[in-house]
């Protein structure tokens, strides 16, 4: 039924999630953004690395150092957007740092599953 093998499938649903990131991230760095949609796209974010989450659980060969810093990198890109949404710390430098270690971990992930 599938012919996606489970590493294709995985940096599949992390570019997804990568997208999301700078989506949402766009989105907060405007003057007036809309909490909702923000909201909203951190939330398909969020969806999105669970279910990444659960294929790197169900599958061995997903479970390298590569995909622990890019999950890492999420969690950290993650940990700043709650700061910038829900708390008085609007510090996009942070959040856009964030977002480029998560893009740097998504190359070098690619790289290392040698699928380009």
């Amino acid at each position: 039924m599938f012919t996606k093998t489970p590493i294709e499938l995985l940096l599949k649903d992390f570019s997804n999630l990568l997208n999301k990131c700078q989506s949402v991230c766009d989105l907060v760095s405007t003057r007036r953004y809309n909490e909702n949609l923000a909201i909203l796209t951190t939330s398909e974010g969020y969806a999105i690395a669970e279910k990444a989450y659960i294929r790197c659980d169900q599958n061995t060969e997903l479970q390298t150092k590569e995909v622990e810093a890019f999950v890492n990198a999420f969690d950290d890109f993650y940990f700043e957007l709650k700061q910038v949404l829900f708390h008085d710390d609007d510090d996009i430098t942070s959040l856009k740092e964030r977002l480029s270690t998560m893009q740097s971990q998504y190359e070098a992930l690619t790289q290392s599953f040698n699928l380009l």
